[in-house]
This record gives structure tokens, C-alpha cells and sequence, in this order.
């Protein structure tokens, strides 16, 4: 690291040392269920910032939730915006966190948001971002044509990680030869019978309640961007995909889940800023198994160490797998 992120993640890491963070009950731990064929905790928006405690003791909160937990994730799978400048330090006190907890899950798998590249050079940024992931132990990044997309091959399922193609502000640009990766991938995993989780830093347009969950505006704010059409049509020609991603900075709803006939998408609150909605606690999550006939998401108050009541929407979703 540099200079500047030398100090900052020195100041940090004093701050980390020496601020309160939530103790997560006991009393009501994530179990893993032995029946699961894969499970998984899927977690958006940590956006660390040297700036504010806040969200450093928010994902810490939820790491330490994890070390409460009886048996262990397959995977850990952060939907983007690790970071919220894109910054060396605010990487490492991200892995550090991680890596406290790394005996309680098998893979660490993460996408770019556009927190975690934009103002900042691709190609330099595409580094910063391989060296953080895999300074997590269990960490697993691959090159695909120089992006930031690849997949992750296991039994029953295939993780599909989507990357933005360029830097852009806000939105994700994929371009044509990843569409077509992607539409390749989907397909192997249709052929195998295995189901194919797509993970993406944005969801696409008018779903998952946009724009609503986006302030109301725009017709592409808070998707993909001009691409989501296309994507929508790949996920459409198939029976197998879920489509999970975060960004929204929303909490437990009834947007966080949508049955598209063929697709699912699940949108993720954010386990480090704040989430908008009516529930809008800190340091929200799912925690999703998949089982030979079905798929469970369950939502979970990191900080708090219990699972959403029921009876609230977005708190449990149990959905068949689509042949």
C-alpha cells in the first residue's frame, strides 16, 4: 500500500480495535441444516469507508454472527461495493474481518459494484480487487478475457459472476462477449441439472421493485443499465437461473424476492450501510440453501444474531427449482 492507504488503514484499524460492535445472541444461531446440498450467506453492500465507523462495525457485527453459527457455509458470496472509494485499506480491514471467521465457510466468492471501480483506472483497479479477494482465505477470483467475470463449479449448482465490462458510475456495462460467455455458462449448468446462481452487483430494470426501491426515479436507475434487456432475454431461454444481487440499499420486503416464470431474482439488503424501507435494521443478510427439489432464503439480522419473523415479508421464501 501507499502512503495514504498505509495511514488510513492504520487509523482504521485503531478505530476498529477501540469502537463498541453489537454482540449477535446466542440464543438463536444459524444452523446448517445437514439435508442442504449447498448453503450458502448472501451479503450486499459493505461499502467500508475510512470516513465513518458505521459500516465497519456493521460488517463486523455480522462476521461475528458467523462465528456464533453451528457447522459451516459452503460459501460466503458479497454481491459488490466492498468498498465504498475502492481503496487498498478499506480492502484489508474488509479481509481481515473475513478471515476471522474463515473457519465457518468453505468459498469466498465476490463481484465488483460500482463502489469498487469507478473513478479509478479499470485495468489497475481489476488488481486491487483480484489481490483483496484472494488475500481471503478461500477466496476465489479468476480471469475471463481481462474482466472480472468467471464461474465457480460445484455438484448440485454453478455460481455465475457477473463484472461491469468498464467503469462506469453507477451502472454495470456488460459487453457482448460476456453476454455470450454468460448465456455459454448458464447453458452447461442447464445441460448438468445443476442450478445456476447468477450473482451481480445490479438487478434489472422493473424488477425487485424498481424504481421504488430506488427513490422512484428514472427508467434505468438502480439496473444494469442499458443492458438489462439483454441480460433478461439470456435468463428467459432457460429454467435454472437465480439471479441475486444487492445495490439497492434496501431492507426485508416484499421486493426482495421475485418469481419471474423461468428466473428468480433475489435482491440482498446491505450488511454494512444503512438499508432503506420499513425494515431498516443494520447489518442485514440471506442466508439460502438449496435442496434437491427447492430452494430456502432466509433473512437474517446479523447484528442482532435472530432471523426475521416469518410473518414479515421477505423473511422466508421457499421456491421450487425450475427443470
Amino acid at each position: 500500500m501507499n502512503f495514504y492507504n498505509e495511514n488510513r488503514y492504520k487509523a482504521m484499524k485503531k478505530t476498529l480495535e477501540t469502537m463498541y460492535i453489537p454482540e449477535p445472541s446466542a440464543e438463536e444461531p444459524i444452523e446448517i441444516d445437514e439435508n442442504a446440498l449447498f448453503t450458502f450467506a448472501a451479503w450486499g453492500d459493505p461499502q467500508i469507508f475510512h470516513g465513518t465507523e458505521t459500516r465497519i462495525r456493521n460488517f463486523a457485527a455480522a462476521c461475528k454472527d458467523i462465528a456464533n453459527m453451528r457447522g459451516r457455509l459452503d460459501a460466503i458470496a458479497i454481491l459488490g461495493d466492498v468498498a465504498e472509494m475502492g481503496a487498498e485499506c478499506e480492502y484489508k480491514i474488509a479481509a481481515e474481518l473475513l478471515n476471522s471467521v474463515s473457519d465457518k465457510f468453505g468459498d469466498f466468492l465476490c463481484v465488483t459494484g460500482n463502489h469498487d471501480i469507478r473513478r479509478r483506472n479499470y485495468a489497475r483497479q481489476r488488481g486491487v480487487f483480484r489481490d483483496f479477494v484472494l488475500s481471503v482465505k478461500g477466496g476465489i477470483f479468476e480471469n475471463h478475457s481481462g474482466g472480472y467475470y468467471f464461474s465457480k463449479d460445484y455438484p448440485r449448482c454453478r455460481f455465475i459472476l457477473m463484472g461491469s465490462d468498464t467503469n462506469s458510475f453507477e451502472g454495470t456495462y456488460i459487453n457482448s462477449a460476456q453476454r455470450k460467455w454468460l448465456e455459454k455458462e448458464i447453458t452447461e449448468a442447464e445441460k448438468q441439472g445443476k442450478t445456476a446462481f447468477v450473482l451481480n452487483h445490479q438487478t434489472l430494470k422493473w424488477t425487485n421493485g424498481l424504481p421504488v426501491t430506488w427513490g422512484g426515479n428514472g427508467k434505468w436507475r438502480g439496473s444494469i443499465g442499458i443492458q438489462s434487456d439483454k441480460i433478461r432475454e439470456i435468463f428467459e431461454r432457460h429454467n435454472n437461473v437465480v439471479f441475486i444481487t444487492g445495490h439497492l440499499h434496501y431492507g426485508f420486503s416484499i421486493y426482495n424476492f421475485e418469481d419471474c416464470g423461468c428466473f428468480k431474482a433475489l435482491s440482498v439488503p446491505t450488511v454494512g450501510v444503512v438499508n432503506h424501507g420499513s425494515v431498516s435494521d443494520d447489518s442485514q443478510g440471506y442466508i439460502v440453501s438449496l435442496y434437491e427439489d427447492k430452494i430456502v432464503i432466509r433473512a437474517r439480522l446479523h447484528a442482532e444474531g435472530k432471523w426475521l419473523d416469518k410473518k414479515l415479508p421477505g423473511a422466508y421464501i421457499e421456491c421450487k427449482i425450475n427443470k
